[in-house]
């Protein structure tokens, strides 16, 4: 075989694997269902996929580029689409180089892997698909290849729907696979429905094919529906009118009569369940399904739907201040922080992401990319117009651009929606490359350059592949170590049991993964090692099982760490959050103060980071400061309960109990109510008595639960009121007769005053 054969299959089987990176999981091999498991990674639903998508990639690019030396057929032609791929991912260079913090920008981290390191992967995914597929005339090929993906991915959706395998935690009730996000599925089997209705407009002439893609459809659609994803299932909705107006518009002849009739009773059927949904919005056939009364939420009202807006407005004030290049990828912290509402109350408090896949571009990389980003969708239905597809061809591709488009308006892309969106512009650049200049030479490279080339590149793309993944691989291995509570050991009888592991051992692997893991190291993944080395160290601090050289080793390797990281990442309220905090742990009261407090001035509306300061103010014996500050918080939105609660316990740390229960009653009806912050609060000032009276209403809601009887007589003995706590132990005892000896042990105590509240 010519080694240009070698060349050949080694690129189409890197493209012919891609649609099955969707299936990668890092997580060692756990019962996930029908998925490719990896060695287990941080994050390991977004790690393993991200990183087997650059290596493909990477491997991929190498055979294409010694193949498309060689085989001039393979090289990429000019079209409009490709200038504008390549003046987007150039400006977004531009914005990288002037982006607030340029490292995390190229590189981002482990929960997302984007960054400007996955543009330039989705650039050289998009040259390599888009020549080689239209050069062998496989497209069609592919396409039936990734439908045939995307049924088994709708077929492990079923088997999650019927509890056959476990759904992500972060899910709930909605199926997510391989994905774990049910967004993130939902908006693949968005694309792949539309892909699946293309083929069957331009290869459904055979039996077995239409069997083939209507099974397929039945699998994305179910998939889809027990997702519960609002954006995604609307988006198929206005894709499906898109398409169907197309045809009833555009199609002519007698060949496309039956399918324009078709067309037309499908958009009648769409008004009649759009209508009937409306009607039966308030009964119980909407009601008792997740999906429907999802949908039936939406509102201008509706809680998500306000978040939305309100992030949307914050996002055009960082774009009016930073219009050109924008704050660069990986950046949209610094906006949220920076122009933080304090309205979002009931929200996530971290958002490092617009919910708004233009919107996040605007942010990214100023108006120019938000232009160029909007052009793209712009330059994709030209280049349908223009095409050579039939009437019905275009009607999918129309459909598939406008439902994405639609889903992205709410939400965010993701590795595999992002591969996707480029292979689709790689498609359509095909269709409308004839019409502009070719890129190609004349003349194959000889065989004695081949042999000077073929080395170079090999040498470039394999080191540099190495150079970009293993340093993160295996830091994104070394961490879940660092964080793992508990080791195998073995017993005296030689059996393999779990025990908790020394921390000294945590902080030897948080010390690996804080330096370059593998040669030549680079910064990939190093703010969460930061974050995590944190939250241990605030869980090492206070427990008094520890030596204290040991405490005082990870005090200096956290605080080392955190500065370094806070040095070039300057102006990030989350990390000065982190670093007060674990100050808190260590006893540095003052010194945490004033992280907090630069917080502050990077998020000068965050209620969270007022109420922290006000509770180091309690710690440092300033109570009235303390005050002071719960009221700033509260008076920054009053609707939050949060907020209003603690102004409630600054009031009681100053002895302003009646103006405390006034704030509490104004809201909850009376001053006693079951919530867990507020029961805190009582207890951490020694207002034992209204502990005891939400332990009450705990006791009413459940009066046969035996921890919770505990509760309520502790609290009742804190107090002080003996007679009260003997007679719940006695109710304890009927609950838990195995308990009856511990209890009147404890009543024993009691009356003859050997234990006492406190002790």
């Amino acid at each position: 075989m010519r080694y240009q054969d070698w060349l050949r299959w080694g690129t189409l089987t890197g493209i012919f694997l891609i649609p099955f990176v969707a299936f990668i999981i890092a997580d060692g091999g756990s019962n996930h269902g029908l998925y490719i498991p990896l060695s287990n990674l941080f994050f390991p639903f977004i790690t393993g996929k991200n990183f087997a998508f650059r290596i493909l990639v990477e491997l991929t690019v190498l055979f294409y580029v010694l193949l498309a030396l060689r085989e001039p057929k393979y090289r990429p032609r000019g079209g409009v689409v490709l200038w504008t791929v390549l003046a987007f991912v150039a400006w977004m260079a531009i914005a990288t180089i002037f982006s607030v913090d340029p490292i995390k920008s190229f590189w981002s981290n482990f929960e997302r892997m984007e960054g400007y390191l996955s543009l330039l992967h989705m650039l050289a995914w998009f040259v390599v698909a888009g020549a080689v597929l239209a050069a062998e005339h496989l497209w069609d090929r592919f396409f039936n290849v990734s439908i045939a993906a995307s049924a088994l991915m709708g077929f492990d959706a079923l088997m999650q729907l019927f509890h056959w395998v476990p759904i992500s935690s972060q899910s709930g009730p909605r199926v997510d696979t391989t994905f774990g996000n049910a967004t993130y599925l939902a908006v693949y089997l968005l694309i792949h429905i539309f892909l699946t209705l293309y083929m069957l407009a331009r290869r459904g002439d055979k039996v077995w094919l239409q069997v083939f893609y209507g099974l397929a459809l039945v699998l994305q659609v179910v998939g889809l529906y027990f997702t519960e994803t609002r954006g995604a299932l609307l988006g198929v909705v206005g894709g499906l009118i898109i398409a169907a107006l197309w045809i009833v518009i555009r199609g002519r002849g007698a060949q496309l009569r039956q399918l324009r009739q078709t067309s037309i009773i499908g958009l009648c059927i769409i008004v009649v369940l759009v209508g009937a949904f409306f009607a039966l919005r308030s009964t119980s056939i909407v009601a008792n399904s997740n999906t429907l009364k999802r949908l039936s939420d939406i509102s201008l009202s509706d809680r998500t739907t306000q978040s939305r807006f309100l992030l949307w407005n914050m996002v055009l004030k960082g774009a009016e201040e930073k219009p050109v290049v924008g704050w660069g990828q990986e950046n949209f912290s610094y906006v949220f922080n920076k122009y933080y509402d304090p309205k979002m109350y009931d929200q996530e408090q971290w958002f490092d992401r617009a919910h708004n896949e233009f919107l996040d571009w605007l942010i990214a990389g100023g108006i120019p990319a938000f232009v160029l980003y909007v052009a793209l969708y712009g330059l994709g239905v030209y280049a349908i117009w223009r095409s050579k597809l039939s009437v019905p061809e275009q009607a999918a591709l129309f459909g598939l651009l406008a439902a994405y488009a639609f889903n992205n308006l709410f939400v965010f892309d993701n590795l595999v929606s992002g591969l996707y969106f480029f292979l689709l512009l790689a498609y359509l650049h095909t269709l409308t490359k004839r019409e502009a200049p070719s890129l190609r030479l004349s003349q194959p490279v000889s065989d004695q350059l081949m042999a000077i080339a073929a080395p170079v590149v090999a040498g470039v793309l394999l080191v540099g592949g190495w150079a970009l993944n293993a340093p993160g691989l295996a830091r994104a291995s070394v961490l879940l170590d660092a964080l793992q509570t508990q080791k195998s050991v073995q017993n005296q009888q030689g059996i393999s049991v779990a025990a908790n592991r020394p921390s000294q051992e945590n902080l030897v692997s948080f010390n690996q993964v804080l330096g370059d893991t593998a040669w030549p190291g680079n910064p990939l993944g190093k703010q969460e090692v930061v974050e995590q080395l944190f939250q241990f160290a605030s869980r090492v601090a206070p427990q008094s099982g520890i030596d204290p050289q040991v405490k005082q080793t990870v005090f200096e390797t956290t605080y080392a760490a955190g500065s370094a990281l806070m040095t070039q990442r300057q102006g990030d309220a989350r990390l000065e959050l982190f670093m007060a905090a674990f100050l808190l742990q260590f006893g540095q009261a003052q010194e945490a103060l004033k992280h907090f407090q630069t917080a502050l001035t990077l998020s000068p509306k965050k209620q969270q980071i007022l109420m922290e300061i006000a509770g180091t103010y309690i710690q440092l014996g300033q109570p009235q400061l303390a005050l002071a500050t719960f009221k700033e918080a509260f008076d920054l939105e009053q609707n939050s309960d949060v907020a209003r609660i603690y102004y409630a316990a600054g009031l009681y740390t100053v002895g302003q109990s009646a103006a405390a229960d006034k704030l509490l009653s104004d809201r909850f009806g009376a001053p006693i109510t079951d919530n867990d912050d507020l029961l805190r609060i009582f207890t951490d000032a020694r207002l034992f008595d209204k502990a005891a009276a939400i332990w009450a209403l705990r006791v009413e809601k459940n009066p046969k639960d035996v921890q919770t009887h505990l509760g309520y007589a502790s609290a009742l003995f804190a107090s002080g009121n003996k007679a009260a706590t003997i007679a719940e132990l006695k109710k304890i005892e009927v609950l838990e007769p195995s308990a009856a000896g511990q209890m009147e042990q404890l009543i024993k105590q009691i009356q003859d005053g050997s234990l006492k509240p406190q002790q």
